[in-house]
């Protein structure tokens, strides 16, 4: 169902919109089956590029693991190499609450606003969801990417009453809910209608049967616009070893420590030392460093040497305040 230029109170509801002068904090904490989804509204918001798209998408088997079933942004804050872990942390600025019946669109991320959807579970099999899709202040059009929403609406239609609130239709393909604040004459699918339309008034219901326009009052009622917007709370910092690293934990933060004191060492002897530590578990070690971005890998003159990264020097400073606070 559509309804035109204003959200409908319905009883057993949940809206995604920001008009109702308060929203609940949302989550993404969605189930992994559609994690490729929630890494497909990340790159259609800007957030990250094309190669980010590889790189996230890689880490899939590896949530497979350290989750489970549900998508963790603290853990894939963890393992995402930079610049991903940055956006994963403002991510955890806007969702990280536990959902409820009314969830903002944030304005720089509207089609990952969507995801948080997917991690609704109706209660009982009568529950309407309606997505405002008017447009954002400063915008024009409909805020989300247009196929993405279709293949999101496939899949709450599984199980949800699904419903947009649009500006606008161009075609009376579905029933269409004409609210008070409607101007009937300058909807684009009523242009040619214009004998049926003088019978539309603020609350019609209108749709198509056998052909014909059938017009029927609905005696909804509407509520009142009033702006809202996603909450920012800046984020908690991470133990991204704890986090990455959960059974070999001090292992690994004793060999960061380690190279962190060296500056650098060359490759065979960074091995070498992991294989003294670690043993059979030397190379998936070494392969997970380097692939969640604690470690860079560097051509040297002598071969190649292994320095901390940005986000390794993170790791270990965030330990030692964590550390310093523990002692207070």
């Amino acid at each position: 169902m559509i309804f035109l230029n204003s959200l409908p109170y319905l009883e057993e509801a949940v809206y995604l919109t920001n008009r109702l002068g308060k929203t609940d904090i949302p989550t993404l904490s969605i189930s992994l089956q559609y994690y490729h989804v929630f890494v497909r509204a990340l790159y259609l918001d800007g957030l990250i590029s094309t190669s980010s798209v590889e790189r996230l998408l890689a880490l899939k088997r590896d949530l497979d693991v350290l989750c489970n079933g549900i998508l963790n942004l603290d853990i894939l804050e963890a393992i995402s190499p930079e610049p991903i872990c940055d956006i994963i942390y403002v991510l955890r600025g806007y969702f990280f609450g536990k959902g409820g019946e009314i969830l903002p669109i944030v304005p720089s991320m509207p089609n990952t606003s969507l995801i948080c959807l997917l991690s609704l579970q109706p209660q009982s099999t009568e529950v309407d969801l309606v997505i405002d899709c008017r447009s954002l202040p400063g915008t024009s059009g409909i805020p989300f990417d247009i196929g993405f929403l279709r293949e999101i609406l496939d899949i709450l239609k599984l199980k949800f009453d699904v419903h947009l609130v649009l500006d606008n239709v161009s075609t009376i393909n579905d029933t269409i809910v004409v609210s008070p604040r409607t101007d009937k004459w300058g909807v684009t699918a009523f242009m040619n209608r214009f004998r049926d339309i003088a019978y539309v008034s603020g609350g019609s219901l209108l749709r198509i049967e056998n052909t014909r326009l059938n017009i029927m009052n609905s005696n909804m009622e509407w509520f009142e616009d009033l702006s809202a917007g996603a909450m920012y709370k800046p984020p908690s910092e991470l133990d991204y070893l704890k986090l990455a690293f959960p059974r070999l934990y001090s292992h690994v933060l004793d060999i960061l420590n380690e190279l962190w004191t060296s500056s650098s060492t060359v490759e065979r002897l960074f091995i070498e030392r992991l294989h003294e530590v670690l043993g059979d578990l030397t190379l998936e070690l070494y392969y997970k460093l380097l692939r969640y971005g604690f470690i860079l890998r560097l051509p040297s003159p002598g071969g190649y040497v292994v320095v901390p990264s940005n986000k390794g020097l993170r790791s270990l400073l965030n330990r030692k305040r964590s550390t310093r606070r523990g002692e207070q």
